[in-house]
């Protein structure tokens, strides 16, 4: 079982496979409880618990991008342009830095977003 520090820097593709296979086991443990084949009971709470870390990672990215495409200076550029996001946490900041790209892999911008500010404070570079 990852921590979260670990979940953080995990890549999003990485994150929902390991949600997946989760899931997968906690179908496998509640079944194996209802037939009383259940030897590890603990096991049940903390699959149940790494599920929770791990959409809470994914929901916290999916909060920073949207935050970071809603700033002025962001959106004005990423407008009219198709673009990927990709946001990790960086622990020195305490914050959420997100790199905008655009399909060919070419940086549109850069913003650091605090989720544990009230006002979600975005720092936009280019």
């Amino acid at each position: 079982m990852a921590g979260i520090v670990e979940l953080n820097q995990m890549s999003s593709d990485k994150l929902q496979k390991t949600l997946e296979d989760a899931r997968e086991e906690i179908f496998n443990l509640r079944f194996q409880k209802a037939s009383a084949r259940l030897e590890n009971t603990a096991r049940l709470r903390q699959v149940r618990r790494q599920v929770a870390q791990i959409e809470t990672v994914l929901h916290q990215r999916q909060l920073a991008t949207d935050a970071a495409a809603a700033d002025p200076a962001v959106a004005e550029r990423l407008a009219g342009k198709e673009w990927q996001a990709n946001a990790r946490y960086v622990y020195e900041d305490s914050a959420w830095q997100v790199e905008f790209n655009d399909k060919a892999g070419k940086r549109l911008a850069t913003a650091n977003v605090n989720l544990n500010k009230a006002t979600r404070p975005v720092v936009a570079r280019a």
